[in-house]
């Protein structure tokens, strides 16, 4: 895609293009300034015409969506996205803060040439980005982590830009990850099969110390074993050797586990024990929901909630107070021989029937048992009072497209409440909403793995 804006261009009335700064793997993008404001900011566009391939847009979507639920120092922030142009011609924008600096590529091609220390700061740096990306829910992994994408200010200070091959893992496992994304040489083997996984990113961490240590990228090295051999053009220190090393193995599970695991060990500490710390979420401790993994089957059973959680008791407080109130005002009419016009005998009916709507949905919440089970083939989302099944929902397995928890636009404790979905082609089922937040991330990546699971001895069979 051929850079389409030119300096001094205006862009929907707002911006005005300064120069150009890079070609994306699915975008041009451009620094400009906001008119009005004066603030300097990345503009990347997305050309309709120029897009052979519709997967295109849908990264880019993606990124957008994604980048609006960041929070960090060292990553530019979302500004804005937009449209602009007739049907035909239309042109994609995502607006960014705009990341002071140049890219490690720019860097080294100056003649920049750092010292160990100065790479081992810079590992530091970008493992701290990792690890914020990794511990969202669901874990969000960048899948083009290259020089040209970690821009470097003079003060030291860094940032990772280029979400465009950003990918969040629950929605990557379930979907089977049909678009390949990233750059040859950073790129880790799985990515070749459209796989990804937490270390994925440690591989092209990797890739990049390498090419600044050896100010040449990873294709012009030799390979030994499909693994980049460079030991014997660099001299640094054994154990930063090894360190490095252990991030390009070409077997995901002979990385480290995951980016805290990775920054633990650079900074001196011990890896993590393998069979009482992994990065997924653990079962949380007194739940008492039953998860039967048995590799081809996998069945969850959650209780009645009653109030055991303090959603269902939030929950239970809107209907209380609601139709306390209804009933206080039917007392003091009653007591006063006050007559009801018809407009406010309408009134309270409505709010009546507001109040008996909520108590409705929180039993139906808090006191009928609920059934997930999956296997390769099928899978059937039950709900029970007592033993009688009174709602029951089945489909294909190969339909669900993703696993993930959604907000419900409510928070408690300025944490948002959020529900599990299941999403399916054709519709998506919600459950879980009044359990903990600790036993709804447990749950959602307890399935996505188990499906993850099934799709790949599927493809090995």
């Amino acid at each position: 895609m051929a850079a389409q804006h030119q300096p001094g261009e205006i862009i929907d009335n707002r911006y005005r293009i300064l120069h150009f700064l890079g070609q994306g793997g699915i975008g041009t993008t451009y620094a400009a300034e906001h008119l009005e404001t004066g603030e300097k900011v990345a503009l990347k566009a997305v050309s309709l015409c120029q897009v052979d391939d519709f997967k295109v847009l849908e990264l880019f979507e993606r990124e957008a969506r994604i980048l609006a639920q960041l929070d960090h120092r060292a990553i530019p922030c979302y500004v804005d996205s937009f449209q602009a142009g007739k049907r035909r011609s239309r042109v994609f924008y995502l607006v960014q803060q705009l990341a002071e600096g140049l890219s490690l590529a720019k860097l080294v091609e100056m003649r920049w040439h750092p010292d160990e220390a100065k790479v081992r700061q810079i590992a530091e740096r970008v493992l701290e980005i990792l690890v914020y990306l990794q511990q969202l829910t669901p874990p969000v992994i960048h899948r083009d982590i290259k020089p040209e994408n970690i821009i470097y200010r003079a003060d030291g200070e860094l940032f990772l830009v280029d979400f465009g091959a950003v990918q969040d893992v629950y929605h990557h496992t379930l979907t089977g990850g049909s678009t390949v994304a990233g750059t040859y040489g950073y790129m880790a083997p799985e990515q070749f099969r459209g796989k990804t996984v937490l270390a994925t990113d440690l591989y092209g961490l990797g890739a990049t110390l390498i090419f600044l240590l050896t100010r040449k990228p990873p294709t012009e090295l030799p390979q030994r074993k499909l693994k980049i051999y460079f030991r014997s053009h660099v001299r640094i220190e054994k154990r930063f050797c090894n360190w490095i090393d252990r991030l390009i193995e070409p077997v995901a599970d002979d990385r480290f586990l995951c980016a805290e695991e990775a920054l633990a060990v650079l900074q001196g500490k011990p890896e993590f024990d393998r069979q009482t710390s992994t990065p997924q979420t653990r079962r949380p401790t007194n739940s008492p929901i039953t998860l039967i993994n048995d590799r081809d089957r996998l069945l969850v059973e959650i209780p009645p909630i009653w109030l055991r959680s303090p959603h269902s008791r939030l929950f239970a407080l809107f209907p209380a107070i609601i139709d306390g109130f209804l009933l206080l005002m039917l007392w003091i009419t009653a007591i006063s021989s006050y007559v009801l016009t018809p407009v406010g005998s309408i009134y309270i009916s409505i709010y009546g029937l507001f109040g008996l709507g909520l108590f409705v949905q929180f039993l139906h919440s808090s006191i009928f048992r609920l059934v997930f089970k999956t296997d390769v083939n099928e899978f059937a989302l039950q709900r029970y009072f007592f033993r009688w099944c009174y709602q029951t929902v089945q489909g294909r397995t190969k339909e669900i497209i993703e696993i993930e928890l959604q907000p419900i636009g409510l928070s408690m404790n300025k944490d948002p409440i959020t529900v599990c979905t299941l999403r399916c082609r054709l519709r998506q089922y919600r459950f879980g909403c009044f359990l903990t937040e600790m036993e709804k991330e447990w749950l959602v990546a307890e399935v996505r793995e188990f499906l993850a699971n099934s799709r790949e001895s599927i493809v090995k069979k």
